[in-house]
Protein backbone atom coordinates (compact mmCIF):
# COMPACT_ATOMS: atom_id res chain seq x y z
CA UNK A 1 0.00 0.00 0.00
CA UNK A 2 1.26 3.13 -0.89
CA UNK A 3 -0.11 7.16 -0.39
CA UNK A 4 -0.94 9.69 -3.14
CA UNK A 5 -0.63 12.67 -2.51
CA UNK A 6 -3.00 15.42 -4.71
CA UNK A 7 -2.26 18.98 -4.93
CA UNK A 8 -5.32 20.78 -6.63
CA UNK A 9 -4.16 23.99 -8.32
CA UNK A 10 -6.12 27.11 -10.95
CA UNK A 11 -8.97 28.60 -8.64
CA UNK A 12 -8.23 28.18 -4.78
CA UNK A 13 -11.72 29.94 -4.13
CA UNK A 14 -13.39 26.29 -4.75
CA UNK A 15 -10.80 24.01 -2.75
CA UNK A 16 -13.53 24.17 0.51
CA UNK A 17 -15.90 22.58 -0.89
CA UNK A 18 -14.85 19.91 -3.46
CA UNK A 19 -14.72 16.52 -2.86
CA UNK A 20 -12.41 14.05 -4.62
CA UNK A 21 -13.11 11.13 -5.21
CA UNK A 22 -10.41 7.87 -6.63
CA UNK A 23 -12.64 5.59 -8.46
CA UNK A 24 -11.74 2.26 -10.31
CA UNK A 25 -11.26 2.96 -14.02
CA UNK A 26 -13.75 -0.23 -15.17
CA UNK A 27 -16.34 -0.58 -12.71
CA UNK A 28 -16.20 2.93 -11.38
CA UNK A 29 -16.29 1.62 -7.85
CA UNK A 30 -15.60 4.35 -5.47
CA UNK A 31 -12.43 3.03 -3.77
CA UNK A 32 -11.46 6.37 -1.38
CA UNK A 33 -13.49 9.94 -0.85
CA UNK A 34 -11.31 12.53 1.03
CA UNK A 35 -12.09 16.25 1.22
CA UNK A 36 -8.70 18.84 -0.04
CA UNK A 37 -6.87 21.22 2.53
CA UNK A 38 -7.92 25.26 1.97
CA UNK A 39 -4.61 25.27 -0.02
CA UNK A 40 -5.72 22.18 -2.27
CA UNK A 41 -3.78 19.33 -1.07
CA UNK A 42 -5.55 16.07 -0.51
CA UNK A 43 -3.86 13.01 0.62
CA UNK A 44 -5.10 9.75 0.48
CA UNK A 45 -3.56 6.90 2.58
CA UNK A 46 -2.60 3.10 2.06
CA UNK A 47 -3.65 3.00 -1.47
CA UNK A 48 -2.77 -0.27 -3.63
CA UNK A 49 -0.85 0.32 -6.62
CA UNK A 50 -2.54 0.56 -10.21
CA UNK A 51 -4.56 2.78 -12.75
CA UNK A 52 -7.96 4.93 -10.97
CA UNK A 53 -9.59 7.54 -12.17
CA UNK A 54 -9.88 10.73 -9.99
CA UNK A 55 -12.98 12.54 -10.21
CA UNK A 56 -13.00 16.49 -8.39
CA UNK A 57 -16.84 17.32 -7.38
CA UNK A 58 -18.44 20.73 -6.54
CA UNK A 59 -22.02 20.62 -4.75
CA UNK A 60 -22.70 23.89 -7.03
CA UNK A 61 -21.72 21.98 -9.98
CA UNK A 62 -24.05 19.20 -11.72
CA UNK A 63 -21.31 17.47 -13.37
CA UNK A 64 -17.72 16.65 -12.45
CA UNK A 65 -15.12 19.75 -12.36
CA UNK A 66 -12.39 17.63 -13.57
CA UNK A 67 -12.42 13.73 -14.27
CA UNK A 68 -8.86 12.07 -15.58
CA UNK A 69 -6.81 8.57 -14.98
CA UNK A 70 -4.13 8.51 -12.62
CA UNK A 71 -1.60 5.43 -11.61
CA UNK A 72 -0.40 4.71 -8.64
CA UNK A 73 3.41 4.39 -8.29
CA UNK A 74 3.90 0.24 -6.93
CA UNK A 75 7.00 2.25 -4.92
CA UNK A 76 7.25 5.10 -2.67
CA UNK A 77 4.47 7.93 -2.55
CA UNK A 78 2.47 9.30 -5.33
CA UNK A 79 2.30 12.85 -6.25
CA UNK A 80 -0.25 14.18 -9.07
CA UNK A 81 -0.79 17.96 -9.79
CA UNK A 82 -4.07 18.76 -11.24
CA UNK A 83 -5.29 22.07 -12.63
CA UNK A 84 -8.95 23.01 -12.85
CA UNK A 85 -10.47 25.76 -14.94
CA UNK A 86 -12.30 28.59 -13.12
CA UNK A 87 -14.24 29.31 -16.14
CA UNK A 88 -16.59 26.13 -14.86
CA UNK A 89 -17.19 27.98 -11.63
CA UNK A 90 -17.95 31.70 -13.16
CA UNK A 91 -21.52 33.15 -13.16
CA UNK A 92 -21.00 36.75 -14.23
CA UNK A 93 -24.22 38.78 -13.89
CA UNK A 94 -25.55 41.14 -16.33
CA UNK A 95 -23.44 44.21 -16.18
CA UNK A 96 -25.54 47.01 -14.76
CA UNK A 97 -25.63 49.71 -17.14
CA UNK A 98 -26.30 53.45 -15.13
CA UNK A 99 -29.12 55.08 -17.06
CA UNK A 100 -28.87 57.83 -19.08
CA UNK A 101 -29.84 61.13 -17.85
CA UNK A 102 -32.40 62.45 -20.71
CA UNK A 103 -33.31 65.90 -18.25
CA UNK A 104 -30.82 67.90 -20.44
CA UNK A 105 -32.31 66.89 -23.91
CA UNK A 106 -35.91 67.19 -22.20
CA UNK A 107 -34.72 71.02 -21.35
CA UNK A 108 -33.49 71.55 -24.36
CA UNK A 109 -36.13 70.44 -26.55
CA UNK A 110 -38.65 72.82 -24.36
CA UNK A 111 -36.26 75.82 -24.61
CA UNK A 112 -36.61 75.21 -28.61
CA UNK A 113 -40.44 75.22 -27.88
CA UNK A 114 -40.56 78.64 -25.80
CA UNK A 115 -37.87 79.92 -28.17
CA UNK A 116 -39.99 79.60 -31.16
CA UNK A 117 -43.62 80.15 -29.37
CA UNK A 118 -43.47 83.52 -30.82
CA UNK A 119 -43.26 82.26 -33.95
CA UNK A 120 -46.90 81.10 -34.10
CA UNK A 121 -48.42 83.84 -34.68
CA UNK A 122 -48.27 85.22 -37.49
CA UNK A 123 -50.87 86.63 -40.14
CA UNK A 124 -51.32 86.26 -43.21
CA UNK A 125 -49.12 88.93 -45.03
CA UNK A 126 -47.36 89.20 -42.39
CA UNK A 127 -43.53 89.69 -43.70
CA UNK A 128 -40.71 87.58 -41.78
CA UNK A 129 -37.86 89.56 -40.79
CA UNK A 130 -34.56 88.26 -40.72
CA UNK A 131 -34.66 88.01 -37.21
CA UNK A 132 -37.55 86.20 -36.85
CA UNK A 133 -35.61 83.46 -39.87
CA UNK A 134 -32.45 83.38 -37.72
CA UNK A 135 -34.15 82.30 -34.27
CA UNK A 136 -36.59 79.47 -36.37
CA UNK A 137 -33.34 78.26 -38.07
CA UNK A 138 -31.27 78.52 -34.75
CA UNK A 139 -34.19 77.15 -33.43
CA UNK A 140 -34.46 73.90 -35.36
CA UNK A 141 -30.57 73.48 -35.09
CA UNK A 142 -31.00 73.14 -31.37
CA UNK A 143 -34.08 70.48 -31.74
CA UNK A 144 -31.39 68.47 -34.28
CA UNK A 145 -28.98 68.53 -32.06
CA UNK A 146 -31.13 67.37 -29.07
CA UNK A 147 -32.55 64.56 -31.03
CA UNK A 148 -29.14 63.15 -32.11
CA UNK A 149 -28.46 63.27 -28.09
CA UNK A 150 -31.30 61.44 -27.45
CA UNK A 151 -30.21 58.43 -30.10
CA UNK A 152 -26.77 58.30 -28.61
CA UNK A 153 -27.70 58.15 -25.05
CA UNK A 154 -30.79 55.91 -25.57
CA UNK A 155 -29.24 53.07 -27.49
CA UNK A 156 -25.86 52.79 -28.81
CA UNK A 157 -24.65 52.46 -32.74
CA UNK A 158 -26.66 49.54 -34.19
CA UNK A 159 -28.53 48.96 -31.19
CA UNK A 160 -26.03 46.94 -29.52
CA UNK A 161 -26.22 45.53 -26.11
CA UNK A 162 -22.49 45.20 -25.02
CA UNK A 163 -23.40 43.50 -21.33
CA UNK A 164 -26.06 41.17 -23.02
CA UNK A 165 -23.61 40.23 -25.91
CA UNK A 166 -21.11 39.24 -22.80
CA UNK A 167 -23.60 37.17 -20.90
CA UNK A 168 -24.66 35.02 -23.73
CA UNK A 169 -20.77 34.73 -24.70
CA UNK A 170 -20.75 32.88 -21.34
CA UNK A 171 -23.97 30.92 -21.22
CA UNK A 172 -22.70 29.43 -24.32
CA UNK A 173 -19.27 28.37 -23.25
CA UNK A 174 -21.12 26.79 -20.37
CA UNK A 175 -23.51 25.01 -22.65
CA UNK A 176 -21.31 24.04 -25.17
CA UNK A 177 -19.29 22.34 -22.08
CA UNK A 178 -22.56 20.97 -20.67
CA UNK A 179 -23.19 19.33 -23.99
CA UNK A 180 -19.57 17.93 -24.07
CA UNK A 181 -19.34 16.36 -20.74
CA UNK A 182 -22.99 14.62 -21.61
CA UNK A 183 -21.93 13.67 -24.90
CA UNK A 184 -18.54 12.27 -22.89
CA UNK A 185 -20.62 10.39 -20.42
CA UNK A 186 -23.08 8.67 -22.62
CA UNK A 187 -21.15 8.09 -25.16
CA UNK A 188 -18.75 5.66 -22.30
CA UNK A 189 -22.06 4.57 -21.24
CA UNK A 190 -23.19 3.19 -24.61
CA UNK A 191 -19.83 1.62 -24.70
CA UNK A 192 -19.70 -0.56 -21.70
CA UNK A 193 -23.31 -1.67 -22.10
CA UNK A 194 -22.30 -2.93 -25.98
CA UNK A 195 -19.11 -4.43 -24.34
CA UNK A 196 -21.43 -6.15 -21.78
CA UNK A 197 -23.81 -7.42 -24.54
CA UNK A 198 -20.77 -8.69 -26.59
CA UNK A 199 -19.04 -10.76 -23.65
CA UNK A 200 -22.69 -12.05 -23.26
CA UNK A 201 -23.13 -12.83 -26.52
CA UNK A 202 -19.58 -14.75 -26.65
CA UNK A 203 -20.41 -16.78 -23.66
CA UNK A 204 -24.01 -18.14 -24.95
CA UNK A 205 -21.82 -18.82 -28.12
CA UNK A 206 -19.12 -20.45 -26.78
CA UNK A 207 -21.75 -22.69 -24.46
CA UNK A 208 -23.39 -23.51 -28.04
CA UNK A 209 -20.47 -24.46 -29.07
CA UNK A 210 -19.83 -26.93 -25.69
CA UNK A 211 -17.15 -24.76 -25.00
CA UNK A 212 -16.99 -23.94 -21.11
CA UNK A 213 -16.74 -20.05 -20.85
CA UNK A 214 -14.13 -20.98 -18.07
CA UNK A 215 -11.80 -23.16 -19.94
CA UNK A 216 -8.62 -21.91 -21.47
CA UNK A 217 -10.77 -22.30 -25.37
CA UNK A 218 -12.40 -19.37 -24.20
CA UNK A 219 -9.85 -17.28 -22.05
CA UNK A 220 -8.35 -15.51 -25.79
CA UNK A 221 -12.35 -14.29 -26.48
CA UNK A 222 -12.56 -12.47 -23.10
CA UNK A 223 -8.61 -11.56 -22.71
CA UNK A 224 -9.77 -9.42 -26.06
CA UNK A 225 -13.00 -7.90 -24.02
CA UNK A 226 -10.73 -7.15 -21.14
CA UNK A 227 -8.42 -4.90 -23.16
CA UNK A 228 -11.54 -3.37 -24.74
CA UNK A 229 -13.22 -2.41 -21.18
CA UNK A 230 -9.75 -0.84 -20.45
CA UNK A 231 -10.31 1.34 -23.47
CA UNK A 232 -13.52 2.47 -22.16
CA UNK A 233 -12.53 6.16 -20.99
CA UNK A 234 -10.44 7.04 -24.09
CA UNK A 235 -11.09 9.58 -26.74
CA UNK A 236 -13.50 8.19 -29.45
CA UNK A 237 -10.27 7.86 -31.82
CA UNK A 238 -8.00 5.97 -29.81
CA UNK A 239 -11.36 3.83 -28.78
CA UNK A 240 -12.30 3.28 -32.46
CA UNK A 241 -8.51 2.23 -33.06
CA UNK A 242 -8.67 -0.33 -30.11
CA UNK A 243 -12.63 -1.49 -31.50
CA UNK A 244 -11.09 -2.63 -34.83
CA UNK A 245 -7.88 -4.00 -33.15
CA UNK A 246 -9.57 -6.16 -31.03
CA UNK A 247 -12.03 -6.82 -33.98
CA UNK A 248 -9.88 -8.36 -36.44
CA UNK A 249 -8.38 -10.57 -33.31
CA UNK A 250 -11.56 -11.73 -32.57
CA UNK A 251 -12.49 -12.74 -36.35
CA UNK A 252 -9.25 -14.54 -36.45
CA UNK A 253 -11.01 -16.86 -33.31
CA UNK A 254 -14.28 -16.65 -34.63
CA UNK A 255 -12.70 -18.34 -38.13
CA UNK A 256 -10.67 -20.69 -36.24
CA UNK A 257 -14.17 -21.69 -34.00
CA UNK A 258 -16.37 -22.32 -37.26
CA UNK A 259 -13.63 -23.91 -38.95
CA UNK A 260 -13.60 -26.82 -36.11
CA UNK A 261 -17.16 -26.35 -35.87
CA UNK A 262 -18.24 -26.43 -39.93
CA UNK A 263 -19.79 -29.61 -39.56
CA UNK A 264 -22.20 -28.58 -36.83
CA UNK A 265 -24.52 -26.27 -39.05
CA UNK A 266 -26.75 -25.63 -36.63
CA UNK A 267 -24.27 -23.67 -34.59
CA UNK A 268 -22.65 -22.08 -37.79
CA UNK A 269 -26.23 -20.53 -38.88
CA UNK A 270 -27.48 -19.32 -35.10
CA UNK A 271 -28.35 -16.26 -34.47
CA UNK A 272 -25.87 -16.11 -31.70
CA UNK A 273 -23.16 -16.76 -34.16
CA UNK A 274 -24.47 -14.14 -36.45
CA UNK A 275 -24.67 -11.41 -34.16
CA UNK A 276 -21.00 -12.09 -33.25
CA UNK A 277 -19.64 -12.02 -36.65
CA UNK A 278 -21.85 -8.82 -37.42
CA UNK A 279 -20.63 -7.05 -34.27
CA UNK A 280 -17.22 -7.56 -35.32
CA UNK A 281 -17.74 -7.30 -39.16
CA UNK A 282 -19.42 -3.20 -37.64
CA UNK A 283 -16.07 -3.24 -35.18
CA UNK A 284 -13.47 -3.32 -37.86
CA UNK A 285 -14.86 -0.94 -39.49
CA UNK A 286 -15.63 1.22 -36.48
CA UNK A 287 -13.56 5.12 -38.01
CA UNK A 288 -15.17 7.55 -35.54
CA UNK A 289 -13.41 10.71 -34.27
CA UNK A 290 -16.17 12.71 -32.41
CA UNK A 291 -18.64 11.53 -29.24
CA UNK A 292 -21.44 12.74 -31.18
CA UNK A 293 -20.24 10.58 -34.52
CA UNK A 294 -19.68 7.70 -32.40
CA UNK A 295 -23.04 8.06 -30.87
CA UNK A 296 -24.85 7.90 -33.95
CA UNK A 297 -22.95 5.05 -35.09
CA UNK A 298 -23.61 2.92 -31.81
CA UNK A 299 -27.54 3.86 -32.17
CA UNK A 300 -26.97 2.61 -35.83
CA UNK A 301 -25.21 -0.78 -34.39
CA UNK A 302 -27.86 -1.32 -31.58
CA UNK A 303 -30.40 -1.63 -33.75
CA UNK A 304 -29.21 -3.53 -36.43
CA UNK A 305 -28.04 -6.09 -33.66
CA UNK A 306 -31.32 -6.39 -31.79
CA UNK A 307 -32.38 -9.12 -34.14
CA UNK A 308 -29.57 -11.11 -33.67
CA UNK A 309 -29.76 -11.45 -29.70
CA UNK A 310 -27.93 -8.23 -28.77
CA UNK A 311 -29.82 -6.58 -25.74
CA UNK A 312 -28.35 -3.24 -25.30
CA UNK A 313 -30.54 -0.69 -22.26
CA UNK A 314 -30.84 2.33 -23.10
Amino acid sequence: MNDLTLNILGFAAANRDLSVEIRDPITQDIVHVVKPFLDGTARVPRIAPGTYEVTLKHPNLALPVLRRPIRILPSGSTKISVVIDPARFRDTPIEDIPEANLAPVREAAASVAETLAPQTNKHPGEAILADDWNQLASGVRDLALAVAELTRLVSPTGHDHPELIRKFDEVTTNVQTLVEAVSTAVTELQRGLQIQALRQQIADMLTLAEINPESADAAPFFALIATLEQKLNEPPEVFAREMRNVSVRLSTLLEELLDRRRDDQDFVTSPVVKGVVEFVDKGKAQRTTTYEGELKRQRLIARSLAGNGFILQR
